[in-house]
């Protein structure tokens, strides 16, 4: 596996199945994505723009690892199973801190769109825990 040290993050490349490192502070700047994609540094949707307005670009992050919430990859299908971020029984599916459900409303009334409509979907880029410090 391919493996990007944290000091070369901003000028990386990105290469499917790679190992991005994060840095060894012990604060949130050593989250590897907002070096390597110029995207939020907290949850599990990153976003590069505004949700109310134009989306550049989306990276939901996920663990793989909560039994309640099983997130997956088909990697022979190339389909991802995601169950965003509204965790809480009984508040309404797009009511989060985040935003993220709300995000993945405006992607997919988009992408339904038409091709003008999905000319709005941005790029949305996957990325799992590695370990400690790697994403």
């Amino acid at each position: 596996m391919r493996t990007i040290p944290f000091d070369q993050l901003t000028t990386s490349d990105l290469y499917i199945d790679a190992c991005y490192q994060g840095g060894r502070r012990g604060n949130a700047g050593d989250d590897p994505l907002p070096r390597l994609l110029r995207v939020d540094s907290q949850g599990g949707f990153r976003k590069r723009g505004k949700v109310a307005g134009k989306l550049q670009m989306l990276v939901l992050t996920s663990s793989l690892a909560d039994p309640d919430w099983p997130d997956s990859l088909d990697r022979e299908m190339g389909v991802f199973t995601y169950y965003g971020d509204n965790k809480e029984p009984g508040r309404e599916l797009h009511d989060t801190g985040r935003d993220g459900n709300l995000i993945l409303q405006k992607i997919f009334t988009a992408a339904r769109s038409g091709a003008e409509g999905r000319r709005e979907v941005p790029p949305t880029f996957i990325f799992t825990g590695a370990g400690h410090g790697e994403t």
